[in-house]
C-alpha cells in the first residue's frame, strides 16, 4: 500500500509539473509578470511538495517538513494570484505572506519533533482553511466583478476542497490515530479525505490554467478584432483615395472645360465690350460726318469749320483706335502701362467730348476740384478715360427722363489721407437698392437696353489700377459713382 501511495503521489506531482510546463508559454504572454510568479510558485511548490512526500519513507522524516511549508506555501501564493487578478499586491501583504510561510513552517518542524501525527494534520489542516477562506473570497469579489463562468468552477473547486479539509480536521480529532506515524499507514477515511483534497486541489490549478487560455484567447479575439476593423478601416480609405482620385481626374477635366469656357467668355465680352466702347467715337464720327456733309453742300461755306469737323472725326477716329488697342490689353492680362497723371487735367481733357452732349440734352455739370497743388495719381490714361466717359454717358442717359426739375451732374475731385477721389454725380430717379449688391456684375443692367457691360468693365479697369470704384451716397444726389485711387505724390 505504501509503495502504491508513493507512485500516485508521484503521479499527481508530474501531473502538476506537465500542467505548469504546458500553460508556462502561455503565461509568458501576459502583461503582468507578477501573475506568472504566483503561477510558478504556487504550481511549483505543491509539485515539490508531492516528490517529496514520495521520497519520506525512502530518505528520512525531516523531508516532511519542507514538503508541508511547500503545499503550505502553495496555498498562500494561490491567494496571492487570485488577489493579483483584482488589483496589484501591495508590498506589505506580499511580505507578511513571506514572514508567515516561513513562520508556519518553522511551527511544523516544531510539531513534528515535539508532537504526534494528529497534531501536525491539524495544524496543516488548519493553515490550509484559512488560506482556502482567503481564496475563496478573492475569487467571489472577482465573481461579483462580472467575471468569466470559469471563476465560478474554480470557487466550487475552493469550496469543496475547504469542506474536505474541515472533515480531516474533524475526523482527525474525533478519531484515535495513535498508532499512526505518518500519512502512508493512517485510517482509509482520513486517507480518502487527503486524496480528494489533492485532487480538488490540482483540478483549481487547472481551472487557474483554464483561465489564463480564456483570457489568451479573449485578447486574441480581440486583436482579430482590431485587425478586422483596421482591415475595414483601410478598405474604406482605399476606397476613399480611389474616389478622390476620380473626382481629381473629374477636377482636371472640368478645369480645362471651364478654361474653354473662359476662353469663349472672353472673346464674347471682347466683342462686346468693343460694341459699347466704340458705339460713342463712331456715333460722334457720323454725327461730324453729316455736319461736314452739309456744311459742304451749303453755298457759303466756312474754312474754319469744315477744319474743326474734320479734326473732330480724326480725333474721334483716333479714339476708336486706342479703345481697340486698350481692350485687347485689359482682356489679355498684360501688365498695366501706368503713367502719373493730374485728376483735374484728365477731366479738363475730356470737357470737349462731354459737354457738347450734356449741352444738347441740357444738362449743367458742375465742377467741384477744391484742391491745391493737384491731385496725382498713376493710371493708366486711355483706360482711365474711358472708365470717366462711361460714367459721366450713363449719368446723361439717367438724366434724359426728368422733366420735372434741373437736370445736373456734378464731378468732384478730392483728397483724403493717401488716396484720391474722383465721383461723378447726378440728381435723376436713382437706382434701385436691391440693384446695388449686382450692379457691377458682367451682363447686368438696369437699363432697358443695356448690355451690361460698361460698369462691369470700369470696375475691372479701375481694380486694375490699383483702386476701387463703388456706388456712394450723397445727400442731395440721387446716384454716385465714387472712384477711389491711391495717390502719387
Amino acid at each position: 500500500m505504501q509503495i502504491a501511495e508513493q507512485v500516485f503521489l508521484v503521479i499527481f506531482a508530474t501531473m502538476a509539473l506537465g500542467l505548469l510546463f504546458s500553460f508556462s508559454p502561455l503565461l509568458n504572454n501576459q502583461n503582468s509578470n507578477s501573475l506568472n510568479g504566483y503561477w510558478t510558485l504556487s504550481v511549483g511548490l505543491y509539485a515539490s511538495a508531492l516528490f517529496m512526500f514520495a521520497l519520506v519513507p525512502s530518505v528520512h522524516p525531516a523531508l516532511l517538513t519542507p514538503a508541508n511549508s511547500c503545499i503550505i506555501g502553495a496555498f498562500i501564493f494561490s491567494g496571492l494570484l487570485f488577489r493579483s487578478w483584482r488589483q496589484p499586491v501591495e508590498r506589505g501583504l506580499l511580505f507578511a505572506a513571506w514572514c508567515v510561510w516561513v513562520i508556519l513552517g518553522i511551527t511544523y518542524e516544531a510539531i513534528r519533533q515535539n508532537g504526534d501525527f494528529a497534531d501536525r494534520v491539524v495544524f496543516i489542516t488548519i493553515a490550509f482553511v484559512i488560506a482556502l477562506l482567503w481564496q475563496g473570497y478573492e475569487v467571489a469579489r472577482l465573481i461579483h466583478a462580472q467575471g468569466p463562468v470559469i471563476l465560478k468552477f474554480i470557487f466550487g473547486l475552493i469550496v469543496m476542497t475547504l469542506l474536505l479539509t474541515l472533515a480531516r480536521t474533524f475526523t482527525t480529532l474525533n478519531i484515535n490515530l495513535s498508532h499512526v506515524n505518518n500519512i502512508f499507514n493512517e485510517e482509509i477515511l482520513s486517507r480518502f479525505l487527503r486524496w480528494a483534497t489533492q485532487g480538488t486541489t490540482l483540478l483549481t490549478f487547472f481551472g487557474i490554467g483554464t483561465f489564463y487560455l480564456q483570457r489568451q484567447m479573449a485578447e486574441r479575439h480581440q486583436m482579430i478584432g482590431a485587425l478586422s476593423s483596421k482591415d475595414s478601416a483601410l478598405s474604406s480609405e482605399i476606397e476613399e483615395k480611389t474616389q478622390v482620385q476620380q473626382l481629381l481626374v473629374e477636377r482636371d477635366e472640368l478645369i480645362q472645360s471651364l478654361i474653354s469656357a473662359k476662353k469663349s467668355a472672353e472673346v464674347g465680352a471682347l466683342s462686346a465690350a468693343l460694341a459699347h466702347e466704340l458705339n460713342q467715337p463712331l456715333c460722334a464720327i457720323q454725327l461730324n460726318a453729316e455736319c461736314l456733309q452739309m456744311e459742304l453742300s451749303s453755298s457759303v461755306a466756312n474754312p474754319l469749320i469744315k477744319q474743326e469737323l474734320i479734326s473732330r472725326i480724326l480725333g474721334d477716329n483716333q479714339r476708336a483706335s486706342e479703345i481697340i488697342t486698350t481692350l485687347r490689353q485689359i482682356f489679355s492680362n498684360t501688365t498695366v502701362v501706368s503713367q502719373r497723371v493730374d485728376l483735374v487735367d484728365v477731366m479738363s481733357s475730356l470737357e470737349k467730348l462731354f459737354l457738347p452732349l450734356a449741352k444738347k440734352e441740357n444738362i449743367s455739370v458742375r465742377r467741384n476740384y477744391p484742391i491745391i497743388g493737384g491731385c496725382h495719381v498713376e493710371v493708366n490714361t486711355q483706360e482711365f478715360q474711358q472708365v470717366l466717359l462711361n460714367l459721366l454717358n450713363n449719368a446723361v442717359q439717367a438724366l434724359s427722363t426728368i422733366t420735372d426739375h434741373e437736370r445736373c451732374v456734378e464731378v468732384t475731385i478730392s483728397k483724403a489721407g493717401n488716396r484720391a477721389h474722383l465721383s461723378v454725380a447726378d440728381n435723376g430717379n436713382g437706382i434701385d437698392p436691391t440693384a446695388h449688391a449686382t450692379i457691377f456684375n458682367l451682363l447686368s443692367s438696369t437699363k432697358y437696353a443695356g448690355m451690361g457691360l460698361g460698369l462691369w468693365l470700369s470696375q475691372h479697369i479701375i481694380e486694375r489700377n490699383k483702386g476701387r470704384l463703388y456706388i456712394a451716397t450723397r445727400p442731395g444726389w440721387a446716384t454716385t459713382f465714387m472712384i477711389e485711387l491711391p495717390l502719387s505724390e
